[in-house]
């Protein structure tokens, strides 16, 4: 390699390695987060599935996935590392395809659709730091 095409090498390098560690921020500016699990019931059966939303206060949210009544794999910044520490409002969604949407695009909602609003739910979880929280939610119709 000549010197010119090994000074590209070179730029090409520290050009990703910059993109790649500008891209995530500082460690500190990270939400301090705590391991999620529980579960979900909807007039008394497991919520077979679904998606559960942490809302805090302020910062990001996290999401998990809702399997067979269970809280699985809530994320806030690096998969399964939990939801942020502090008070969260909560939403949930459950929804199948429509078959009378042709486009294929449209959904319809399992569970009531107050459920998917934050301001609506009504479902609150105060997580801790330091331990694994256990949420529990029994959704009405």
């Amino acid at each position: 390699m000549s010197g010119s095409q090994s000074g590209i090498v070179c730029f090409l390098l520290l050009t990703i390695s910059l993109m790649i560690t500008g891209c995530g921020g500082d460690i500190d500016d990270a939400p301090e987060v705590a391991p999620v699990s529980g579960t979900v019931q909807f007039n008394g059966k497991p919520l077979e599935e679904g998606t559960i939303v942490f809302h805090p206060t302020s910062g990001r949210s996290a999401s998990g996935m809702i399997k067979g009544g269970k809280i699985v794999e809530v994320t806030t910044t690096i998969k399964g590392d939990g939801a942020p520490v502090g008070d969260n409002k909560v939403t949930i969604f459950s929804t199948k395809p429509d078959p009378k949407d042709l486009s294929g695009m449209g959904t319809i909602s399992l569970i009531p659709e107050k459920y998917n609003d934050v301001k609506k739910s009504g479902l609150n979880a105060l997580i801790k730091g330091n331990q694994e929280n256990t949420v529990t939610f029994d959704l009405k119709k």
